[in-house]
């Protein structure tokens, strides 16, 4: 019996790739989607490759967001969901859930 309560827990350890979403170019693929996307609109909108220029801007910021917090837009996608605004936002200026 006293051999049971002296072992330790077997720890595996995580590997961080394993957890990451799809990226693709530092990226994840959602967001991705979303400069191509977004891209494509602004061409078709505009009839000029100057739209094209929105995608490097995009993806510097995204780039930039990213290598702070992996799932920063997953976080704000859930965050936009679980939070709608309320009445008063234009009085207070913020959503507030007092009176």
């Amino acid at each position: 019996m006293d051999e049971l309560s002296q072992d330790k827990p077997q720890l595996t350890p995580l590997v961080i790739g394993l957890t990451r979403p799809p990226m693709m170019w530092g990226i994840p693929l959602s967001a991705f989607y979303l400069i191509v996307g977004a891209t494509l609109i602004a061409f078709l909108v505009t009839t000029s490759f100057w739209a094209a220029a929105i995608a490097p801007l995009a993806y510097l910021a995204l780039f930039a967001l990213i290598s702070r917090d992996m799932r920063i837009l997953d976080l704000a996608q859930v965050a936009g969901r679980r939070t709608p605004r309320t009445p008063n936002k234009l009085f207070w200026g913020t959503n507030s859930y007092g009176p």
